[in-house]
């Protein structure tokens, strides 16, 4: 039986030079090890965007859906300049408000010719209840008018 010589292994700066020149070559890449406090902030950003995009909504309130409009008719009186922000953004908070009790449902504005200027589609049990909801939309307080009617997809 003949004797085969032993394997070793290559001396440790010999495997670094083909490493370096592999990667040097673009054929190879380093692993690149992350530090731990990386991975850990990786991790919590994942996490709170998980909850922010995945978090649930409020259940829909049991009833029907109801169509709140808003009209823009001679009563109505525009902001000063143009500017809707400010109305826009009682109104979000309005729907939020509603969103808490899962009463909200959508939202729009209408674009186009006509009185009607938006409209928000609501949940109520009755038609006394998409009433007061309807009423206590901040919408009021710049004139114009407000009907609520039930909303059947």
């Amino acid at each position: 039986m003949m004797d085969l010589p032993r394997e070793t292994a290559p001396a440790p700066e010999l495997e670094e030079r083909v490493v370096s020149a592999l990667v040097a070559a673009g054929l190879v890449r380093r692993r690149r090890v992350w530090p731990a406090w990386a991975v850990a902030a990786a991790a919590v950003i994942v996490l709170v965007l998980g909850v922010t995009v995945v978090r649930s909504r409020h259940p829909l309130a049991r009833g029907n859906s109801y169509v709140v409009l808003l009209y823009e008719d001679s009563t109505y009186r525009p902001p000063p300049g143009g500017d809707n922000t400010e109305r826009i953004a009682v109104l979000s908070r309005w729907a939020d408000s509603l969103e808490t009790h899962g009463e909200f449902e959508r939202a729009g504005r209408v674009v186009g010719p006509g009185e009607l200027g938006g409209l928000f589609i609501v949940r109520a049990a009755d038609d006394a209840a998409a009433a007061r909801i309807a009423a206590s939309c901040p919408f009021k307080q710049w004139g114009g008018h407000i009907e609520v009617a039930r909303f059947e997809p």
